[in-house]
Parts: structure tokens; sequence; C-alpha cells
């Protein structure tokens, strides 16, 4: 179509100010609606909202042994926070409806091939804007919230308030479902002759370079999470000259760009997936774990073996609230979230509830703990030394599995198993027959 003609359809529709001004308004009065709805919906479904915002953090936390139940430092503030958690989700719902009613406005507006445009590229950058949001939803968030907390080292707990989570997750989504726009920025500067697909691969080096700068920014500094968010920026760069030249070699970058970035979400997974049973409290001298990530993060999983050395002591808290003090010269094999191997050394146990057990396998048998119905937890020492295994109940009861027998130790008693017995002064021990054993050589 003419220009010409263009300009006659679009004048033909020409509104007055007074029409805009209207027509602003109503647009604007239907906006401010649809976000009243969906807030009042999301309101009613607040607690559900939070709970699947708050699964980053909830998974995070049980990765590193510690509670996952957000904190308010006022009567007000858990208030306030919802409100913030349902406008933001109210903002994210309605968005359609509020990008429909500014394209209603906008739109008389343009030409017949603008409008193509736009109407081609809406939809897809909402795609996009999702996508990334989910991208930073279940993959960086849970890596930035890991790293920060586990920066911290023993000692030190985290109080994590729900209005600072929600601000935390709003922004990061926020910056990802920006970040996805780029390949169709980049094929909307194309479209209107700004750039070219050969601008796009000369200055290719220097985009990596802005990239990884860019990455560094948004995310922990550490080169993990930094490498694993310019990776799929890469992808995104390379998917958008394949969309502006689709050749065979921007196939192939983008392709390996697309293999790499799902590699890596692939490692994330599993290893955002793979929960601690434990997380080392405090500890002095010299404790050492088997793992060197375990080690760094002060964490603690199954298969984990600590060792702790001469005047050198540590306490560890597994998920389940059980907490365990472990003297020096020890050394242990977490198996689980309740049951570690003590090969040697001294550990005490202590657990919350009373209907709570815990196992404690040594070379000399298994040792169960077990609460007393009355009482509120149970608490545990066992000491393998020599071979000898010595169990003492300070609060609940324990049962001694060995191959030959099964003992209990009632609370605030003791128990020492010796294989083959315990050595004793045989002199001693026969001390006692000694006048009978003259007389019965003068007879």
């Amino acid at each position: 179509m003419p220009i010409k003609e263009l300009e006659t359809e679009v004048e033909e529709r020409r509104f007055t100010v007074g029409e805009h001004l209207e027509e602003l308004r109503a647009r604007i009065i239907l906006c401010i609606l649809s976000l009243f709805v969906c807030f009042i919906i999301c309101w009613i479904f607040k607690a559900d909202i939070l709970w699947l915002a708050g699964r980053p953090h909830s998974l995070t936390m049980e990765k590193l042994g510690l509670p996952t139940t957000l904190k308010v430092l006022s009567y007000q503030e858990g208030f306030f926070a919802y409100l913030k958690l349902c406008l933001i989700s109210a903002l994210f719902f309605a968005y359609p409806f509020i990008i429909y009613q500014a394209w209603r406005f906008v739109g008389v507006g343009l030409y017949p091939h603008e409008r193509r445009y736009v109407k081609t590229f809406l939809p897809i950058s909402f795609v996009a804007f999702v996508a990334g949001s989910m991208f930073g939803y279940l993959f960086l968030i849970p890596l930035c919230l890991y790293f920060l907390i586990n920066i911290l080292g023993p000692g030190i707990e985290p109080v994590i308030t729900m209005s600072q989570y929600i601000t935390l997750v709003f922004l990061l989504t926020l910056a990802l479902g920006i970040v996805f726009q780029i390949p169709l920025v980049m094929l909307l500067i194309a479209k209107i002759g700004v750039c070219s697909a050969e601008d796009y691969v000369t200055y290719r080096k220097y985009i990596i370079l802005g990239i990884f700068i860019l990455a560094a920014v948004i995310t922990p500094p550490d080169p993990f999470s930094q490498i694993s968010t310019a990776i799929p920026m890469m992808g995104l760069y390379e998917l958008g000259i394949l969309l502006v030249r689709p050749t065979r070699t921007a196939i192939m970058y983008a392709g390996g760009i697309a293999v790499a970035a799902l590699l890596v979400a692939l490692g994330l997974y599993v290893y955002l997936t793979m929960p601690a049973v434990g997380r080392i409290d405090s500890s002095n001298g010299t404790v050492s774990l088997s793992s060197p990530k375990d080690q760094a993060a002060h964490s603690i999983h199954k298969g984990t073996v600590l060792q702790t050395g001469k005047n050198s002591r540590t306490t560890f808290s597994l998920s389940d609230g059980i907490r365990i003090y472990v003297n020096q010269e020890s050394s242990l094999t977490i198996m689980g979230k309740r049951a570690v191997r003590l090969e040697k050394g001294e550990i005490l146990i202590s657990i919350k509830e009373s209907g709570d057990t815990f196992e404690v396998v040594t070379p000399s048998g298994q040792v169960t703990l077990e609460g007393d119905a009355g009482d509120k937890g149970a608490e545990l020492d066992v000491k393998v030394l020599n071979g000898a295994l010595t169990v003492a109940a300070i609060k609940g009861n324990a049962t001694i599995v060995t191959e030959e027998e099964r003992r209990t130790v009632k609370t605030g008693r003791q128990l020492t198993l010796s294989p083959g017995g315990q050595p004793v002064d045989m002199g001693e021990v026969t001390e006692w027959m000694k006048g009978l054993e003259l007389k019965a050589k003068s007879k």
C-alpha cells in the first residue's frame, strides 16, 4: 500500500485530544479493574502462592539442613508482605490484558505493517518473558539462595524474612524475563534496518564479554553462578542471529550453545535436588569432612565421613532436628538422617521428640536410641574405644544388638561390651580362694 494511502487511513481514524484522553481514561480504568480482580483472587489463594514462590527457599534450606520457615520481624510485616506478593502476582496475571488494552490504545496510530510487527512480536515476547521467569525460578534462584546461605559458615543462623525473600524472587524473575527478550530485540532491530546479521557476527566477541559482565552483576560473585547464567544468554544471542539469518553456521552455533545450556541446566537440577542431611553447627580444632564440597559448605550428605583430631570437637544437626556432638579423635560416617556408623571415638546424640529413634552402628554392634513415652526427646552417649562399646542412656532407652545377644539400657544406666570379655587382674579374681587352697594341701 502506498504511503499516501496509509497516511489517509490514519488521518481518517485520528482522534481529537479530548477523545484521546477519554480513550486513555477508559483503558486505564479497565486495566485497574483487571488488576483489582486479579489481586482479590490472589489474596484468596495467598497461602498457595506463597508456598509456590517459597519452593526454591524450602529446597535450598532442606539441602543445607536448616529450618525452611520464613520469618516476620513485626506484627504488620506479614500483612504487608502478603500485599506485596499478591500485587506482584496480580500484575503477572493481568499482564496480558493490560498489554492488550495498551495495544488497543496505541494500535490506532500505527500503520498496517507496523501493526503486523506488533501482533507478531507481542505474544512471542510474553512467552519469552515467562520462559525467562521460569528459568530464574527453577534454576537461578535456588542457585543464588544456596550460595548466599552457604557462605555464612558454621555458627551463623540465617533469619530470612518473608518480605526480603519476596523482593529477591521478584527482582530475579523480572531480570531473567527481560534477559530472555534478547532474540526478539535483535530481530526487531534487524527488521527496522539498524543492524544486520553480519553486524551481530562481527561484534559477537564484544557481546560475549558484555554478557559475562552482565552475568557477574546479576548473579552471586562465584564463577559457577556466572557461567550458569552467561551460557543461556549466549544461547539467546545465537538464537537471535539464527532468527535474523537462518544459515547453517548460525544453526550450528545456536545448537551447540543450546546443548551446553541443557547440560548446565541438568547439572544444576541434579546439584540442587540432592538435599543435604545435615549441617555443621560449630567446631573447634581440626575437623575434616570427606567431601571437599561438604568441607567448603559445612554441609553433610549421606556417605560423608567426619573425623575430629586431637583436642578437636564439633557439633552438627540433621534435618530432622537431631543434634550430634562429636568428641575428639572420633571417626564416623553419615548413613542417613537417622543413622551413623561410629568407627572410633565418642558421640552424644540428642533427639527432640519422644517418638523419634536413632541408630548408631559400631564394630561391636548396633545401638538404637528411643525416647520414653513420658519424656520429650532422648539423649545417648556412645563410645568406641579399643574395641569396647560403652553406651550411656542419659534420657530415654537404648537397645544394643550384637551377634550373640540383645541388651536394653534404661535411662540413667550405662553398659560396656568388650569383644572376648573385659580384661581383669586374675590375681584379684582368685584372691578369695587362697585360704581354701592352703587347707586342702595340709590335709
